[in-house]
């Protein structure tokens, strides 16, 4: 299972972030895409999920890569819906107030995909999803908050919430999740809270640290709680 971080071309004035290794011109950006798609679909078992997110510029080259591969279903794709959206400085265009996401599968061999219905209709809610009800494929989740950021600062965090909706849906305890674009550490992090085993692959050597400091937090002293001590 991956989940896929914005990532730009040159010359575009649409780019989420600039690291300097993530700016390609469109052929290369194709490329690379196809690239890393057909990877993780080579090492996914089969009945396996495979989750990408994305915004409008670049989902829908991600689907059309899937599309064109085989033993490979798209089965759902998912609007995360942020209630509290960054307004839109230009008044050019509407405000940006989603991602998208893909959910596909790898099906060879016979392998259907893993869905565990019960666990979303029981442990996902929010404003368009009410608990017990069928989870609709629109999320209302809202940004990243600053308490998940105590870490330190990545420009595209997830919240734990949206990894959370994705990892309880089509795995089980003890499974493995991999994420090759692990950035912020989100998908470790909510792999290691549900019990999953968890496999992260980034680039840059300045996250490491907070990926580490996510993954193992310090220990909080009685003072820091604000618990007392009491002799007896």
């Amino acid at each position: 299972m991956s989940k896929k971080k914005g990532l730009g071309w040159k010359y575009s004035k649409h780019i989420t972030m600039q690291e300097g290794w993530d700016i390609f011109s469109k052929d290369e950006y194709y490329q690379f895409n196809q690239k890393w798609i057909k990877e993780c679909l080579r090492i996914l078992k089969h009945g396996g999920s495979l989750w990408i997110c994305g915004s409008f510029h670049n989902i829908y080259q991600f689907g059309f890569i899937l599309q064109h591969l085989e033993d490979v279903k798209i089965n759902n794709s998912i609007v995360w819906f942020k209630p509290n959206a960054q307004p839109n400085i230009t008044c050019r265009f509407f405000t940006e107030s989603t991602e998208h996401l893909i959910w596909a599968s790898k099906n060879g061999n016979g392998k259907k995909w893993k869905f565990n219905y019960n666990a979303t209709k029981n442990l996902i809610e929010d404003r368009l999803n009410p608990k017990g009800k069928q989870t609709r494929n629109v999320w209302a989740i809202p940004l990243t908050p600053k308490e998940e950021k105590w870490a330190g600062e990545h420009p595209t965090q997830k919240p734990v919430e949206l990894l959370r909706r994705i990892i309880l849906s089509c795995t089980d305890e003890e499974d493995t999740v991999l994420d090759p674009f692990l950035g912020s550490g989100t998908t470790s992090f909510v792999a290691k809270m549900l019990k999953r085993n968890s496999i992260g692959i980034e680039k840059e050597k300045k996250y490491l640290e907070l990926i580490r400091k996510r993954l193992n937090p310090p220990q909080k002293t009685l003072t820091e709680t604000g618990m007392e001590v009491i002799n007896g």
